[in-house]
């Protein structure tokens, strides 16, 4: 009878960590010691480093080396003088593993060592692709640990999209790494369906990553202490490819478009603003000051409120807050196109109102109502919004 091999595992694993079917055999691969080639970046990224690290010094018939690629640091800050490296590389350095610094493959060899091969190619959250040239030099080709339930959620932020779109479950896929693109190896293990639950503990970015990133790296340790990396590869059981011509939802990288608040009739509503606000942080915006520049502003503090609960109808009289006077209108400028720069701008207007503590509510055009807390002016420090409307803003009686 076919056994999940699996089964040895369980006896020594953690029940809370049991979340994934794998490949099944009558019996555990064999696989030659690893010297692996670890391709990392980000904190999900270390656990499954320190996992293999940890592995590699309980059985070195597993793991016998490892180097570890990084892509280089970014400089940050003002005038960007501070060097900020990726969080692997300094684990790395804290573990003293072999470190290679590469912004591309072109041309690059990879290490040889102790005089030997790399066997297996490990990428997690590398943002970089590992061209054929490497994969087929290496005897078990590559894997790769991907936070999401394959195919659902290809691409480099599944994390944020999974709670973007309010998803109820999540959970992890240890696939091989595909000579063709990302995300379309042979899934070798899987969390079952419908996966871990995204419970109010783990609404958050941080929270929902080192939940996912810790079960990720047992994951891999299984599937290596399986060898269900060695050839030949299956999918675990029960996978269905996804049809011919099946839509598949893309998880694309997080970029500053993303934090735009978006003004114009195509809006989301306050819920969806707040939700943005608290997987991405703080969200941005272009304000019209009263001298008519734009200028950008970071709204924080955000949070859809309902106008029975502290929405004051009467806010404004030019300069001075009042609770008598109908409701004034805030001018914003927004790019047609929120991914394209330079297509111009809509003129946006919203109803705002005092919150009663230096907060301000704006009424979207979808009518809810979303509050802000603080503002900050580029070039300046947060604020408390009433006080940025009252002396930065342009305010206005009426739309324009």
């Amino acid at each position: 009878m076919l056994l999940f091999a699996l089964s040895r595992e369980l006896s020594r694993t953690p029940a809370s960590s049991r979340v994934w079917r794998s490949a099944y055999s009558t019996a555990t691969k064999k696989s030659d010691p690893l010297r692996i080639l670890f391709c990392g970046s980000d904190d999900f990224s270390c656990a499954s480093l320190r996992a293999l690290h940890d592995e590699q010094k309980r059985n070195a018939e597993l793991i016998r080396s490892i180097d570890v690629v990084v892509r280089p640091g970014k400089r940050k800050g003002r005038g960007l003088k501070v060097l900020s490296e990726v969080p692997v590389r300094t684990l790395a350095e804290e573990l003293g593993l072999p470190i290679h610094e590469r912004d591309t493959f072109t041309g690059w060899d990879m290490p040889e060592p102790e005089g030997h091969h790399i066997n297996l190619i490990i990428a997690v959250s590398f943002g970089l692709f590992v061209p054929p040239r490497l994969i087929n030099a290496s005897k078990y080709g590559g894997l790769n640990v991907h936070p999401s339930l394959l195919p659902d959620l290809r691409g480099p932020a599944p994390i944020h999209h999974a709670l973007l779109r309010r998803s109820t479950h999540t959970g992890l896929t240890v696939q091989t790494l595909s000579p063709l693109t990302f995300d379309a190896g042979i899934p070798l293990a899987q969390t079952p369906r419908p996966g871990i639950p995204i419970t109010p503990s783990l609404s958050s970015i941080a929270a929902l990553t080192a939940h996912l990133a810790s079960l990720g790296a047992d994951m891999l340790l299984s599937v290596l202490r399986q060898g269900l990396h060695a050839p030949p590869n299956e999918p675990f059981p029960g996978y269905t490819p996804p049809a011919e011509g099946e839509e598949l939802q893309h998880a694309p990288k997080i970029t500053v478009w993303d934090s735009e608040v978006v003004w114009c009739k195509s809006a989301p509503g306050g819920s969806s603003i707040e939700l943005r606000a608290c997987v991405l942080g703080p969200l941005w915006a272009f304000g019209r000051r009263r001298d008519g520049r734009e200028v950008r502003v970071i709204l924080d503090g955000l949070r859809e409120v309902q106008q029975e609960n502290g929405v004051d109808n009467g806010t404004w009289t030019n300069p001075k807050w009042a609770g008598r006077e109908p409701d004034g209108f805030v001018a914003w400028a927004q790019t047609s196109e929120p991914r394209l720069v330079g297509r111009g701008v809509t003129r946006v207007v919203a109803e705002k109102s005092v919150a009663g503590d230096g907060g301000v509510v704006l009424r979207l055009v979808d009518g809810s109502w979303l509050r802000v807390q603080s503002i900050k002016v580029e070039g300046s420090t947060f604020k408390p919004a009433a006080s940025v409307f009252q002396k930065v803003l342009k305010m206005t009686k009426s739309t324009i």
